[in-house]
């Protein structure tokens, strides 16, 4: 394999959070494509299915990471923790937290699309059609099975997103709080996607000082960011590349895959080389080491 094709997908969710496929399915789909490694990020969440740090699922490393939505400068911003431990108490503390703040959003927004719309489904019968952790995804596939909207897409853009009719915001964790937690589970930090954060380029360029000196290991900065979109910065893969070096941060990177049916499924077409990936696995093995 050619040094600079990707081996390593660092950002991929499961139904235990907003994802369609299974760790078994993933883990297949990634040998498909030839990655070497994967991380398991769900949103605020840790699936049962992964025990330990890293393991070994045949040919294929699976990282258990997690994606925590934090506050920064009065905006929601994600950071990802790679090679988290699972049974960190601290860390399972905020993910609790983490998690009722999202339980409770998603109530009061089911009570506005039910009154905004024809929409009949209530919280309760979400939580017990998902899986795992309930989150907007779910919501918008229910509208559209219900006739409400005609896709994903639609319901999004007309009542879920930031801007949409019914969007209720989420009460965040600090984000200098996510940071401490997540390295005292012998993590590494990585702010994700920062061309998906709702403010100026400037701005970002600003929370990532201080989300630097709060002991931000990392950028994601290989992500498939897409067509722009004037809800977020402007700032792409060269951008977040010179954020990174700028502040001497690692780069991370990963797809963001949702799963199959998704809207997402993109699993290894975003990610890291072999370097890339080297170093932060180097980065995790000397914080693992620390006492």
């Amino acid at each position: 394999m050619a040094d600079s094709a990707i081996v390593a997908d660092l950002h991929i969710h499961t139904p235990a959070s907003d994802g369609t496929d299974s760790l078994a399915r993933r883990v297949e789909q990634a040998r498909n494509r030839s990655l070497e490694t994967i991380a398991i990020t769900d949103h605020d969440t840790i699936t049962d299915d992964l025990t330990n740090r890293v393991e070994r699922r045949s040919d294929l490393e699976v990282v258990t990471g997690v994606e925590v939505r934090a506050d920064c400068f009065d905006t929601k911003v994600e950071i990802l923790g790679y090679y988290v431990d699972p049974n960190d108490e601290a860390l399972g503390e905020a993910l609790t937290t983490a998690r009722r703040y999202r339980r409770e959003r998603n109530a009061a927004l089911v009570d506005r699309v039910r009154e905004a719309t024809d929409f009949s489904t209530t919280i309760d019968e979400l939580r017990a059609e998902s899986d795992g952790l309930l989150g907007r995804p779910h919501l918008a596939r229910r509208m559209v099975a219900e006739g409400v909207v005609p896709s994903i897409g639609a319901a999004f853009d007309e009542y879920l997103a930031e801007d949409g009719s019914c969007y209720v915001p989420m009460r965040r964790l600090p984000a200098a709080r996510v940071l401490r937690t997540i390295r005292g589970a012998g993590a590494v930090a990585s702010l994700a996607h920062p061309g998906r954060i709702a403010a100026s380029a400037e701005t970002v360029e600003e929370m990532i000082e201080e989300l630097a000196a709060h002991g931000l290991d990392g950028i994601e900065v290989s992500y498939p960011y897409g067509e722009s979109d004037d809800r977020y910065a402007d700032v792409g893969v060269a951008d977040a590349a010179r954020l990174a070096e700028k502040h001497d941060l690692v780069e991370t990177g990963g797809s963001d895959c949702h799963g199959s049916g998704s809207g997402k499924f993109r699993i290894g077409t975003a990610g890291l080389d072999s370097a890339s990936f080297v170093k932060v696995e180097q980065l995790a093995d000397g914080r693992r080491s620390l006492p």
